[in-house]
């Protein structure tokens, strides 16, 4: 009951209160009689069970928060909207959420503050945040928010804002070189000359906002040159406390947690995890043709991308765009081919983490694809941030400006989904591909809905996903960890993870051995070879026709329940299972009793002894 109650405690929840009138609310005081004031703007909700109070029509600043919360990672969200006063005096207060603000109640430090202790990786990569953020939040008309220092805050890596600020006036990316260049001097000695440069040509007007993330672009390759960073990958799945059948799937399969069982080109580099939709005759066939699907793709874009001197982020993310099409047409195919319709469609969502290297070398960059509400997470020493918005009902009416979140979440289908893989034809796919450098050791997990419903992640993440980090715990048994906290808190659902470790520290050999060691080898057939080493598609034309070979029979082999045991990928890996040794003779006796064994039982000594040691259920068949 301890171990229960210590999993399911909230974190206190902090909010920025935009407009709060500090000299008539202190410290301590109550805000409507529901929030209270902690220390200057930040409150704290003492009734967060209740929905928070709201008016009638959202003015147009509100409505451009809530389509800008897409960027969750970086952008607060509106969480409420008070009206205080008289009839003929009212103020308002709008409460946000998502807020750089630490755990013990403290704003995180301005990025100003943080750069003077950043690393050079750090500071390349703070300056290429607010960089990506500036198209988004002109279009909003928010652009100024950047270049007001107060209102650009670090926490860990990453680049928050404490709030908006709307353009009052033009505003343009060379007003961000001329405050940059203030802190030149506080620049790391291996960047100091690069970072002048293109601070004072920014400044000048000379790069836009393309051409600006493309110069820090190829600066964090240059710095990542010269340090080394470990990437190990583990994955894991299980069908849970009340499903008959595993739906989920993911890479690296369960059953090839080796890293030698893996394909080169995609060794530390990939992990997928795929939740199948459409019940045990479609989700199962969906999610493991996805998996099978991107595995055949992502071998050849991750080679392409090694060979390619004109490699660049946009026409990458493109092609990862093009992939996840590729999976959606093949499922929508074998949809189509069996007649299914509305909810009978077979069809997975989709969340893939891909760390290519351009022109063959190492790169910190993360590519994130995601499609439904499989999601992923980045854990550091000082936060764990989801990276994915669900792709569901609720997510979609708040970024189109129609209401707030906590609203929009208590509609009856505030969670079905509004997209997967297969269900629809691919113009209508919209995969979510985002994009992030990582500069200090950082967990990301990728995981299906039934291990992150009910805020578990949150809740669990500092007793299982921090010590990865901190202690060096294995993957293998973190994964495990991580499904036996789902089927205790959670357990409605099949439960898939896959933990992606990244340190910048050089590759230790004796700590591969000792993972490697811990799963049990599995030898691959024949069949199996020939499924992750087939000819690779070049396009989506030629996957379509490649995969139209097959379609019959990949879909009679997976969907015909009796031939296939679902409980079996459960996921045992983390303890290895001992071998009866007697049972082990009992093998042997049997292979030598029905093969070249039987020349051996025509000397009566031989079949004296077989008849003494054999148990009497197999002595018939001695001759």
């Amino acid at each position: 009951m301890e171990k229960q109650e210590q999993a399911t405690a909230v974190e206190q929840q902090y909010l920025w209160a935009v407009g709060l009138d500090t000299e008539a609310f202190p410290p301590e005081s109550l805000i409507g009689d529901r929030y209270r004031v902690i220390s200057s703007q930040i409150v704290v909700d003492t009734d967060a069970y209740s929905l928070p109070e709201l008016p009638l029509e959202f003015q147009t600043y509100v409505v451009s928060y809530l389509k800008l919360s897409r960027l969750s990672l970086h952008l607060p969200r509106p969480y409420g909207l008070l009206l205080i006063g008289e009839e003929l005096n009212l103020s308002e207060v709008f409460l946000l959420e998502n807020v750089p603000i630490d755990r013990q109640g403290k704003l995180c430090p301005t990025l100003a503050e943080a750069w003077a202790e950043a690393s050079a990786l750090r500071q390349i990569n703070l300056l290429w945040q607010v960089l990506n953020l500036w198209q988004p939040l002109a279009e909003q008309n928010m652009a100024r928010t950047l270049i007001d220092f107060k209102l650009v805050r670090v926490d860990g890596m990453w680049v928050r804002l404490l709030e908006l600020q709307a353009d009052v006036a033009a505003v343009h990316i060379s007003q961000l070189g001329d405050i940059w260049v203030q802190w030149l001097d506080l620049a790391k000695p291996e960047i100091a000359e690069p970072i002048a440069e293109f601070f004072y040509s920014l400044g000048r007007g000379e790069y836009d906002i393309n051409s600006a993330i493309a110069y820090l672009d190829q600066m964090t390759l240059k710095v990542v040159e010269n340090q080394p960073l470990t990437v190990r990958i583990a994955s894991a799945s299980d069908v849970g406390q009340q499903r008959e059948h595993n739906e989920d799937a993911c890479y690296p399969d369960v059953k090839r947690q080796k890293r030698a069982e893996q394909a080169d080109s995609l060794r530390d580099r990939l992990a997928v995890v795929c939740d199948g939709l459409g019940g045990h005759e479609g989700g199962e066939v969906a999610s493991s043709l996805a998996i099978k699907t991107l595995e055949q793709q992502l071998k050849t874009l991750l080679q392409q991308a090694e060979n390619d001197p004109d490699f660049s982020s946009q026409g990458f993310i493109a092609q990862l765009e093009m992939v996840a099409r590729v999976v959606n047409n093949q499922i929508v195919a074998i949809n189509d081919q069996q007649q299914r319709q509305a909810q009978q469609r077979m069809g997975t969502t989709l969340v893939m983490a891909v760390m290519p290297r351009p022109n063959g070398k190492m790169s910190n960059e993360v590519y994130v694809v995601h499609v439904g509400d499989s999601r992923l997470y980045c854990v550091t020493k000082d936060n764990l941030r989801q990276v994915t918005l669900d792709d569901d009902v609720a997510t979609r009416e708040t970024t189109l400006g129609y209401n707030f979140y906590a609203y929009s979440s208590q509609r009856i289908d505030g969670g079905a989904l509004i997209q997967a893989l297969g269900t629809r034809s691919s113009d209508m796919l919209v995969p979510r591909v985002q994009r992030f450098f990582i500069d200090e050791d950082c967990l990301l997990l990728l995981c299906s809905d039934g291990l992150s419903d009910f805020d578990r992640i949150e809740q669990i993440g500092d007793r299982y996903l921090l010590p990865v980090l901190s202690e060096n715990k294995p993957l293998d048994r973190s994964c495990q960890d991580l499904i036996d906290q789902a089927n205790e808190l959670n357990g409605h659902d099949n439960i898939t993870v896959a933990l992606m470790r990244c340190r910048f520290a050089p590759i230790d050999p004796e700590e591969d051995q000792v993972g490697e060691d811990g799963i049990p080898a599995t030898t691959s057939t024949a069949e199996e070879e020939a499924d992750t080493e087939d000819i690779q598609p070049e396009t989506e034309e030629q996957a379509g026709a490649l995969a139209r070979t097959s379609l019959d029979s990949q879909a009679s082999d997976n969907i015909e329940p009796e031939l296939m045991d679902i409980d079996s990928a459960k996921t045992e890996f983390a303890v290895p299972k001992q071998t009866n040794s007697a049972f082990i003779i009992i093998l042997i006796l049997v292979a030598l009793i029905l093969g070249s064994g039987l020349a051996a039982m025509q000397f009566p000594q031989v079949k004296d002894w077989v008849r003494q040691n054999l148990p009497v259920n197999l002595q018939k068949f001695v001759p």
